[in-house]
């Protein structure tokens, strides 16, 4: 691309700010981010929902940053692509869940 790192950062942050709302608690999914271990997730997850108000919205990080956050969530230290991202999250949500309920998918 002929575009520079700053200005491909910038570029991607537009694109995903007109899909957000001023009220969506954003969470960057960021390898500099906290780690959880599931059942942690969880917790955080089950009590950011108990609280209401504000919906949850998961971003992907890009290649050289976002530039709108309320929080930032490793899922680990190691990088990976967008599209391995997709599955591994869409597991640990799906994970997060299934303990809230107390489902026997989860085992310690």
């Amino acid at each position: 691309s002929s575009l520079s790192k700053d200005q491909i950062k910038d570029k991607e942050g537009e694109l995903i700010m007109k899909k957000l709302r001023p009220s969506d608690e954003v969470i960057l999914l960021d390898e500099h981010g906290k780690e959880w271990r599931s059942i942690e997730f969880a917790a955080v997850l089950e009590d950011k929902i108990s609280r209401g108000g504000r919906d949850i919205v998961f971003v992907i990080g890009g290649a050289y940053g976002f530039s709108r956050a309320d929080a930032k969530m490793s899922l680990s230290k190691m990088t990976f692509s967008h599209q391995m991202v997709r599955t591994i999250f869409a597991e640990q949500l799906y994970r997060a869940f299934t303990i809230m309920r107390g489902e026997p998918y989860h085992h310690e």
